[in-house]
């Protein structure tokens, strides 16, 4: 991979994904008292939609350079 494919940086989008994960998950488990298996698919779907967001975001930057 080359930085002409305009995706972000991987330490970015792995940052999303941890940092997203990390506060859904807890929240969910114990401020919307969902049970811990739907809490953690529950952040694994938000982490998901995080990185989307971070690699729509990077695409729709670099295009309007």
């Amino acid at each position: 991979m080359t930085d002409s494919d305009e995706s972000p940086p991987l330490a970015s989008t792995v940052g999303a994904l941890v940092i997203t994960f990390l506060i859904v998950t807890p929240a969910a488990g114990t401020l919307l008292a969902f049970n811990w298996t739907q809490a953690v698919l529950l952040g694994g779907f938000a982490g998901a939609v995080a990185v989307a967001s971070a690699w729509l975001t990077a695409r729709r930057g670099a295009s309007g350079e």
